[in-house]
């Protein structure tokens, strides 16, 4: 009988170090209006990390809607806010909201960035750091990642590094996330994500169509609109595509 018991306590004890989960959490800053003009709204960033699979969402404080203004069509939040990776399958799934703020999930490529390392160490939060740098989806991008955590995982889409990234930038600063703390979590609902990649999801060549459809039909309603404002006119409103990822 205390044989049997032991196999228990062994068994419950390796159950529950299997499903140790860790929530990172950062803080940084995001400019709506890149490329235009300085809109910066502050934002926190949690990557919650489940074995080979991980979340990363990010929010900030107030509420953010997509918006049309002037002649520029601002999709937000664009592709950048809820990211699930899965290592062991090598997928990736990430959601993007139209206009009505409707959800849909597209896949991309895990990683699939070609990270040049930096000979410069810095201390983030007392861990050390080593930085590394890419070029992915039309922008540049600096990353501070920590050999001594052994997650190939980060921010966003970002990853692939020997270690988790713990900042991470682009060029021009317009997104900048910096960890700064972690702590034990029970888990995070995998089933949705899951079920949405044997279901079989959508890559980013149907996200590209996605926004151009959106695209196309405001810039219908748009001219619509101006035809009927204007007696015996042509008129064509010009609108222009701003999309965090580029969009060719």
């Amino acid at each position: 009988m205390r044989v049997y018991i032991l196999i228990c306590c062994v068994a419950i004890f390796g159950i529950a170090q299997a499903q140790t989960t860790t929530m990172f959490v950062y803080e940084g800053k995001f400019n709506s209006s890149f490329g235009r003009a300085d809109n910066f709204r502050q934002f926190k960033g949690t990557l919650i990390v489940s074995g080979d699979r991980s979340l990363f969402t990010m929010k900030e404080s107030g509420v953010h809607l997509a918006s049309v203004q002037g002649n520029n069509i601002d999709l937000r939040p664009d592709s950048m806010f809820t990211v699930f990776k899965d290592v062991e399958s090598n997928s990736l799934l990430f959601e993007f909201s139209d206009l009505n703020q409707r959800t849909h999930l597209f896949a991309d490529t895990l990683f699939p960035m070609d990270w040049k390392t930096i000979e410069e160490e810095r201390s983030i939060g007392g861990i050390p750091c080593r930085k590394a740098v890419t070029q992915f989806k039309g922008r540049g991008y600096t990353a501070w990642y920590a050999p001594t955590i052994t997650i190939p995982d980060g921010p966003w889409k970002l990853g692939g590094l020997p270690g988790l990234i713990l900042e991470a930038y682009d060029d021009e600063d317009n997104w900048h996330m910096t960890f700064v703390s972690k702590q034990e979590v029970q888990g995070f609902d995998q089933d949705h994500f899951l079920a949405a990649m044997k279901k079989g999801t959508e890559g980013f060549p149907a996200f590209v169509a996605q926004v151009r459809k959106i695209f196309s039909r405001l810039e219908a309603s748009l001219g619509a609109q101006s035809s009927a404002n204007c007696v015996d006119c042509q008129t064509k409103s010009v609108l222009k595509i701003h999309s965090w990822e580029k969009i060719d």
